[in-house]
């Protein structure tokens, strides 16, 4: 449940940073030239910017993956909870990301939104790259099924740049517990991974799928004290905190770059193992993501990260722009993203009830297909595919009819 609030609060953190990106550039990149409030040179390349950095919310997700999608395993060494992972994640990555991507196609050629014009008043380089493409429904259906895994990039929903290392981490991570967990010194072998996977996103599934093996082993149980949670702590606000440049701030000597490393990926993905650790090892730090309210989120995550770029396109940009010459910038900022919030969370919810949730029964329906019959042979198993869609079409036409009837009866 811990784990589910703390994917949650990753995911605000995320919207968070895209809104700041958007309308508060120079707290994102550090370019004070682009400064609209009076305190954003302060609060850069300060551990408070932990509260709103995305790509260590993004750092958090990959470490997160990495421990649940093996912990299962690891108590239980059951191989075919793999067989039966391994084989439902790209339908389970691939069906809500395609259908984000239809989503802003749509909305692109709707022509709605002022993204343009929001980026002129914001002077946000990051805004005034949105949704610069001539974009049409073959290519962005063959780009959300295929492309994402491959490119790393989106020019419809550009988060959907971390799908490419959520579907190759995960494999990664299935291969190593299958291979590694029943031997006695299978710990060298995630010190190999991690120094192969090192400098890379990678290297935050390494972790995550060896501290799950840790915890299911009982070792972390020793590191149990207040003091190294404590440490923890600390040191994973101080790392998640690194800044997109160091220059100038007091994150400069920590630079790697000159190693020829990436310093974002590095420090960022041990923040991230780090708070993850907390969470394990404090029944106090996990209370606080166990909070209904907090864990609750936890629902909803893969939806929010999809939907809030094309509703911060759409409704925020729309808003802001028509409310700046009335009310100013600073106040056009905030009453157009309080509008937004209850819009976001509307489009969140009916995107997780429509689009989320049926994605994962029926990746979980072809999983069990594949897992429990592929004796059956080819044709066998697509007219079991077949017949499973024909009564789930068949089901949601009957919710319809008996929506539209209780209409009726309300009208009459």
């Amino acid at each position: 449940m811990e784990m589910e609030g703390l994917r949650g609060l990753a995911a605000i953190s995320v919207v968070a940073w895209h809104y700041l990106f958007a309308f508060y550039p120079a707290l994102t990149t550090g370019n004070f030239g682009l400064q609209h409030m009076r305190f954003e040179d302060n609060i850069y390349g300060t551990p408070l910017a932990i509260l709103f950095s995305g790509t260590f919310a993004v750092a958090i997700f990959f470490v997160l993956s990495g421990f649940v999608l093996t912990i299962g395993f690891f108590q239980t060494k059951r191989a075919d909870i793999i067989k039966k992972l391994a084989s439902k994640r790209y339908l389970r990555l691939m069906l809500p990301a395609l259908a984000s991507i239809l989503l802003a196609l749509a909305f692109m050629k709707l022509g709605w939104g002022r993204i343009n014009e929001a980026a002129v008043i914001t002077s946000s380089e990051w805004l005034d790259r949105a949704w610069h493409i001539e974009g049409d429904f073959v290519s962005a259906f063959f780009h959300g099924i295929i492309g994402i895994f491959i490119d790393g990039k989106s020019a419809y929903n550009n988060v959907l740049w971390t799908m490419s290392t959520e579907f190759i981490g995960s494999f990664i991570v299935f291969g190593a517990a299958l291979l590694l967990a029943r031997y006695r010194y299978r710990w060298v072998g995630y010190l190999v991974l991690g120094a192969l996977t090192f400098n890379t996103w990678f290297m935050a599934f390494i972790i995550g799928m060896a501290i799950a093996d840790a915890y299911s082993s009982g070792v972390l149980e020793k590191l149990k004290n207040r003091y190294v949670v404590s440490v923890a702590l600390v040191f994973g606000v101080l790392l998640g905190s690194y800044p997109p440049r160091s220059d100038g701030t007091g994150y400069q000597f920590m630079n790697l770059h000159a190693y020829g490393l990436d310093s974002s990926v590095i420090y960022l993905t041990l923040g991230a193992s780090l708070l993850v650790l907390a969470v394990i090892l404090s029944k106090r730090v996990a209370s606080a993501f166990q909070k209904p309210s907090v864990s609750v989120l936890g629902k909803y995550t893969f939806s929010l990260y999809l939907v809030h770029l094309p509703v911060l396109y759409v409704v925020t940009t729309s808003l802001f722009v028509s409310m700046v010459p009335a009310m100013g910038y600073n106040k056009a900022v905030l009453v157009a993203v309080a509008l937004t919030v209850p819009v976001l969370w509307v489009v969140t919810k009916l995107f997780e009830k429509y689009i989320d949730a049926p994605s994962i029964v029926f990746a979980k329906r072809c999983s069990e297909i594949y897992v429990n019959r592929k004796q059956l042979n080819m044709k066998q198993q697509f007219v079991l595919i077949k017949e499973d869609l024909q009564f789930k079409w068949v089901l949601f036409k009957a919710r319809v009819i008996a929506a539209t009837r209780r209409t009726e009866d309300l009208s009459e």
